[in-house]
């Protein structure tokens, strides 16, 4: 009988236990980021917890508070934890990259995360910035078998460069090169033009949601249409947290993505 000259790895193992948390059997994952208060102070509404848990998404995109607190709340779905930050809204947006990481790998164990997710800003002009924090990050989760999910907005915020198909691909090709697991990006435009998206990167790639759309059934037809161009699924927040009934959102856009 042959044997199986793989050697294997633990951190490995727990990397893809971790993995599978986040990102399903099929390939896809439906989440729900509930991190914006953090930099909005305001956003998801404390009450809207057990309803957006109850609609049983994949997992969560949560700050260190949610994550403590809530712990019981979301135990079924997996943790990816915001570990970057330290700016607000309060006085209006900056004009430069001024965050920093706000919370280890070995924390971020801790508590419990899954994964865990930072922003990236390939493009920008201060792009070295959050690009050494990536790398950095990735470096000390690998040696911990910890996901990274690296948030690649290309030009930042103030989008130095246009946020269209190729600066899009290009910026999430640039987070997986310095060590991202799996990417979450802007939709450049219609839902069909996240192929470009999807096949230029070596990683799998979640849509962000972006602003408020004008209903939800807009919200699913989105998250339907990026899974069906390529994408691994959806990392939707306000356009989840800000609707009237979370729970019968997050699973109709449940069965969009793993349909």
């Amino acid at each position: 009988m042959m044997k199986d000259a793989t050697a294997s790895s633990a951190v490995g193992a727990g990397k893809l236990r971790r993995f599978r948390r986040i990102v399903k059997g099929d390939g896809r994952s439906c989440m729900v980021a509930i991190d914006h208060a953090a930099y909005m102070g305001q956003g998801p509404p404390l009450d809207a917890m057990q309803a957006i848990a109850s609609g049983r998404p994949d997992a969560v995109l949560a700050t260190w508070h949610l994550a403590r607190s809530h712990a019981e709340t979301f135990a079924e779905c997996g943790l990816v934890l915001r570990v970057d930050g330290g700016t607000s809204e309060l006085g209006g947006l900056p004009q430069t990259d001024v965050s920093a990481i706000l919370h280890r790998a070995e924390e971020a164990i801790t508590i419990g995360a899954d994964a865990v997710v930072i922003l990236v800003f390939p493009g920008a002009p201060d792009e070295d910035k959050s690009l050494l924090r990536l790398a950095r990050l990735a470096s000390e989760c690998e040696l911990l078998g910890l996901p990274v999910m690296a948030e690649a907005i290309p030009g930042g915020w103030g989008q130095a460069v246009e946020w269209n198909a190729d600066n899009v691909a290009r910026a999430a090709r640039i987070a997986v090169e310095l060590g991202a697991d799996i990417v979450k990006t802007v939709c450049p435009g219609p839902a069909e033009e996240f192929t470009a998206v999807v096949e230029a990167c070596p990683a799998p790639v979640v849509a962000l949601g972006g602003p408020k759309m004008a209903s939800e059934d807009d919200v699913v037809a989105v998250a339907r249409g990026v899974v069906q161009a390529g994408a691994a699924g959806i990392a939707f927040g306000r356009n989840v947290w800000g609707s009237p009934d979370p729970a019968a959102l997050v699973g109709r856009l449940r069965d969009a993505v793993h349909a």
